[in-house]
């Protein structure tokens, strides 16, 4: 999933890194230890000339700038000739699990796990040797980020020990221009007890996501005088030829309804109603529709931008502290069936894919287990060799019980790529 970007191009708050090391980081990496073997990172690769000024922008809006003569050698000294850069980023689910990049973070002898709006790391190399950003020089990072509203701290990890060092509060969000949230799958919602009802029939078949309802009605979601039939006397007084909708990309199925004939027109805002049958197949339309665009995650310009500048290379994390709403903790067990002589080599992952927040179990925490239970938690375990087993038992019945034997299933499908993972968090 790498790609390779060639550069030469002629273009806040800024602190020092707590340390300095960072700036010169080995090869190998103790701390972070990816469960899969494979290529699974979205990682760009810009060859750039440094004597330059160098704006780079991945795919899905993030960009940074290195200035001129900013990088130098082991020993200090500018370098001349062009250099790869590389860029990481960890965004989602299934990034995270598969960056093995721990996501905890101690504080006054305390453990918590981070909620993460977007984590990158930026390393450089010439010729295969570690290439550091010069004293007094920093690189301007605007981080492409799902999450907008939330505030974020900033943290830098030591790649070898794992520990995060808080670096930062919150920094300047903004929108990303480029974005389209019409590309954004909305979760079918069911409708409230005393909406407004329209019984409004209407050729569906223009409509492609409306393809395969059954006698659709309609919900007014409007909130303004002009939009609602009520008080509007001209719906109920005229006899309307032709109908028009329009999404609205704020609700799954809703839209603006234009009702035309050849003297008036009268638009209002409505939902289209979908139960039974008709919910349960919007329902499989946005599993699919939610997969298809996770997949094409690296590449889809995202909402936000977080603006924040570094003095070194390195792994950065914009995150906050995860708190439980409605925490249970239990002796845990888990059943892999013919599998079970691999349980201590194997890792269980608790996903809370709204909060997109992934809490990693090793066989030595098993004692310790927990989950939230107004979280709507997924449970995945990991085992060698690419091997992935699901919970698919209803978790909810064992929220009342201090010990559980979770009976997980084992999947035929080895995970090779990004691709299988989001299937199989999806499909959990």
């Amino acid at each position: 999933m790498k790609q390779l970007i060639i550069y030469c191009a002629c273009a806040l708050l800024i602190f020092n890194s707590c340390d300095n090391s960072q700036n010169q980081l080995d090869n190998i990496i103790s701390s972070i230890q990816p469960p899969f073997s494979g290529d699974f990172h979205n990682d760009t690769i810009f060859t750039i000339d440094p004597s330059q000024i160098n704006h780079l922008t991945a795919a899905n809006g993030s960009n940074f700038t290195i200035p001129a003569n900013a990088l130098v050698d082991k020993n200090g000294v500018l370098i001349k000739g062009n250099v790869d850069v590389k860029f990481v980023q960890f965004h989602s689910l299934d990034d995270i699990i598969s960056s093995g990049i721990p996501m905890k973070y101690d504080t006054l002898g305390s453990s918590f796990t981070f909620q993460s709006a977007g984590m990158f790391e930026l390393k450089a190399n010439q010729n295969g040797e570690v290439v550091s950003l010069a004293k007094n020089k920093s690189i301007d990072m605007n981080l492409a980020s799902d999450i907008g509203d939330i505030p974020m701290n900033f943290y830098q990890i030591n790649e070898k020990s794992g520990e995060w060092s808080y670096l930062a509060p919150s920094a300047p969000v903004v929108n990303n221009t480029k974005f389209d949230k019409k590309t954004i799958p909305l979760k079918p919602e069911k409708s409230s007890d005393d909406s407004f009802i329209l019984d409004i029939n209407f050729e569906l078949s223009d409509y492609d996501e409306l393809n395969g309802f059954d006698a659709v009605v309609w919900e007014y979601t409007g909130s303004h005088d002009s939009l609602d039939p009520r008080k509007n006397k001209k719906v109920m007084n005229n006899k309307w030829t032709s109908f028009d909708l329009v999404p609205t990309n704020e609700k799954a199925y809703e839209y603006y309804l234009t009702l035309k004939n050849a003297n008036a027109s009268f638009t209002t805002q409505v939902k289209a109603i979908l139960e039974g049958a008709n919910f349960d197949l919007a329902m499989t339309n946005f599993k699919q529709a939610k997969v298809a665009y996770a997949k094409k995650q690296d590449f889809n310009q995202k909402p936000y931008v977080r603006e924040v500048a570094i003095s070194g290379f390195g792994l950065y994390n914009y995150d906050y502290i995860h708190q439980m709403e409605d925490p249970i903790e239990m002796i845990a067990d888990f059943d892999f069936g013919d599998k079970n002589h691999l349980k201590e080599k194997s890792m269980v992952v608790v996903i809370y894919e709204k909060e997109n927040v992934v809490i990693n179990f090793p066989y030595s925490d098993w004692k310790k287990f927990n989950f939230d239970r107004k979280a709507d938690p997924k449970i995945l375990a990991i085992l060698p060799d690419n091997e992935v087993a699901v919970c698919k038992e209803n978790i909810s019945k064992v929220y009342n019980k201090s010990n559980h034997k979770f009976k997980m299933e084992e999947l035929s499908t080895k995970i090779t790529d990004k691709d299988d993972l989001i299937e199989i968090i999806a499909d959990i």
